[in-house]
């Protein structure tokens, strides 16, 4: 059964000096009815900010310098009064205070420039970054044990924020560096003792807490959740899914991070924020449907919400924004009981490329590419790493650039043993950078010298495909056949491009075929030399896509969870909630608009009229192991109407008259 709540809050109160007294007009009446109003039923509250203020009454010498009350307190008890749990939250890496009264506690860059948000010079506005392996670190922990005393009996978590450390070459980094064996020199060492000291950092706060505490809840936020998280994961109660879209996560980032997350074995929500654009963008307020399609996809997801907000410096809550969230958490509240403790339902895992290499963005190209081609296509999928059981997906998915460890090799290995099929690109797949598995039946010979290439592809393995060369807007590889089939062949370039000789604006047309492949089919593996899913994000090309999912259509023999008449702009996504007996189809359709140069945006919610759906509702029931799937009742919730359906060779066949929105489809069984 869930212990985490549903509908929640996260409220931000990063408060500089005042020329008043701190929440001056605190109301708890008020406050406690602006909540209850919004549906709200837990609300994260600021213990201790990035300004390295402390909001309850303490003798530490950072407590906000304009506060009189014991103003947390008073909050924590409003909502406890109310029913409504109250985490509180404390920054960690950023630490205003501690940074002006303790400057060589700062990370420092290898230049000795300092590491921070935004304008961090010393006549800018912005937080400069404290370093772990400073005294800092015993200072942070005197402020948790003293926050974990003050509310004792009334914890109900701890949300750590900025919880990460970059590659410090400050003076301690330094020696404990050279102490531990690594070289401050080398880029490499830096990066692998930042990790180091992050994972230590983690350990540290838990048994910091757990020494007072055996139950309270715990979360680390770093800005995003990847395999790093493995080491420290049970240090954490549950997972929190920071995901501003108009920010600098984007669209892209929660629903990829949420199909990695929910196999980690932890309770998890999705924190979006009510600002227009991304934390404290004060006046602003985010489109109610765009709010809606955030919210209602965590739901879809199995998540439960979080939108994040900040109280004004005088203790009061904005109305119109309780208002907007209020529109949306009621109905949030009448549709939550449709995925509560709800399990994905998968054909396909993509291996997560952050097993093998970390990236600057927040999410990987070549995963993101992935993600989006399988979202297009309606494809239920998840997202795994090397610690999770691949047994139950029929494809895994290696995009662009799992180069292979020997303990990933044999992995892969006993996948395909157990009968499991593979679609890999470009660099996955070659073990230790020196050559492919077995399985994949090439030889690899090097990088092509030149860029783009062009390709001739099977038009009887790549129906869609136009029938003529498709340019090839990535770096591939030079492989040879051995024990596959080519299904396509590589062509170069009339002419190389350079200053000296260049063809028009872009590349030189196709000139002399190759008989390298473009792509091969083994056994049990299909494989493509260039990295089509970095160039799908890069590119758009909508040819692209075709062959990954032609490859995918070959190895799944056909056969699909869901297929339907939805557009690509649709997201389609299938849970069960075994207790119930119930198989509910997520249905949503908001499509994000780069309206502003800098961040995407929804406004208007797009109706769908007269979709047919299919579910393979044999194939669901092999999949949930269940001797046989009799469907009961189809039910179209937010509608309120049972549909009419027909079975056809073990297919749930049915029509869909309006979809505004999101749409439930909810499936009794027995």
């Amino acid at each position: 059964m869930s212990k985490l709540a549903s509908r929640q809050i996260h409220l931000d109160f990063h408060t500089p000096e005042l020329p008043f007294e701190l929440g001056k007009n605190f109301d708890k009446k008020k406050f406690q009815q602006t909540l209850l109003k919004a549906e709200v039923d837990s609300v994260t509250l600021t213990g201790r900010c990035h300004h390295g203020h402390i909001y309850y009454q303490t003798d530490l010498p950072a407590k906000h310098p304009q506060m009189k009350k014991d103003f947390l307190m008073e909050q924590v008890d409003a909502c406890h009064e109310i029913g409504l749990k109250a985490p509180i939250y404390l920054s960690v890496g950023w630490d205003a205070y501690a940074a002006d009264h303790h400057p060589e506690w700062l990370e420092r860059k290898v230049d000795g420039s300092m590491y921070g948000f935004e304008d961090y010079g010393q006549l800018a506005p912005g937080w400069k970054t404290l370093c772990f392996n400073t005294p800092y670190l015993g200072y942070l922990k005197r402020q948790i044990k003293d926050t974990m005393d003050h509310f004792k009996g009334k914890l109900d978590g701890l949300f750590f924020d900025i919880v990460w450390q970059d590659p410090c070459c400050c003076n301690d980094c330094i020696k404990k560096m050279l102490e531990s064996g690594y070289n401050p020199e080398n880029e490499g060492d830096r990066d692998t003792f930042a990790k180091k000291t992050e994972q230590f950092l983690k350990a540290e706060i838990y048994q910091t807490i757990r020494a007072i505490d055996d139950n309270c809840p715990i979360f680390f936020n770093e800005g995003n959740i990847i395999p790093s998280i493995r080491p420290n994961l049970a240090e954490y109660s549950h997972l929190e899914i920071e995901s501003l879209p108009s920010g600098a996560w984007g669209y892209q980032h929660f629903p990829t991070v949420v199909r990695y997350a929910k196999n980690l074995g932890k309770e998890y929500l999705g924190m979006t924020g009510k600002f227009h654009k991304v934390w404290a963008d004060f006046g602003s307020y985010k489109n109610q449907v765009a709010l809606e399609y955030e919210s209602f996809l965590a739901l879809a997801h199995g998540a439960k919400c979080s939108i994040g907000d900040q109280m004004y410096p005088d203790g009061t809550l904005q109305q119109a924004t309780y208002e907007l969230i209020g529109n949306v958490y009621s109905q949030v509240k009448q549709l939550e009981i449709y995925n509560e403790d709800s399990k994905a339902i998968t054909e396909i895992a993509i291996l997560h490329p952050g097993i093998v290499e970390t990236c600057e963005e927040k999410v990987d190209l070549s995963l993101a590419g992935a993600v989006n081609m399988l979202n297009e296509a309606h494809y239920q999928f998840d997202i795994v790493d090397h610690k999770m059981n691949w047994s139950n997906y029929q494809v895994l998915i290696l995009p662009d650039k799992l180069v292979l460890t020997r303990e990933l090799t044999n992995l892969i290995h006993d996948y395909l043993d157990q009968g499991g099929k593979i679609l890999a690109t470009h660099y996955s797949g070659l073990v230790e950078g020196q050559q492919f598995s077995e399985s994949w039946g090439v030889h690899y010979q090097g990088e092509y010298q030149s860029e783009p290439m062009y390709g001739y592809f099977d038009a009887n393995f790549f129906s869609k495909l136009p029938q003529g060369e498709l340019v090839l807007h990535g770096k591939g590889l030079v492989v040879t056949p051995i024990t596959s089939v080519v299904k396509g062949v590589v062509a170069a370039p009339l002419v190389e491009r350079s200053y000296q000789h260049y063809y028009s604006h872009f590349q030189a047309p196709v000139g002399q075929k190759t008989s390298n492949p473009a792509v091969t089919v083994a056994a049990q593996v299909i494989y493509y030399p260039f990295p089509l899913f970095d160039m799908y994000k890069k590119q758009g090309v909508k040819a692209y896509k075709e062959l990954i999912l032609a490859g995918i259509d070959f190895l799944l023999e056909g056969r699909k969870l869901v297929n339907s008449d939805l557009p690509t702009s649709a997201d389609v996504i299938l849970n069960h909630q075994a207790i119930e007996k119930r198989i509910i189809l997520n249905l949503l359709h908001y499509i994000p608009e780069r309206r502003a140069l800098d961040l995407d945006t929804i406004e208007d919610k797009i109706p769908l009229y007269n979709q047919t759906v299919q579910l393979d509702v044999s194939l669901i029931a092999l999949k949930l192991a269940l001797k046989e799937c009799m469907v009961e009742s189809l039910v179209q919730v937010t509608a309120q109407k049972e549909l009419p359906f027909d079975m056809i060779e073990g297919k749930l066949v049915f029509d869909v008259s309006k979809i505004d929105g999101y749409e439930i489809i909810a499936l009794t069984y027995k």
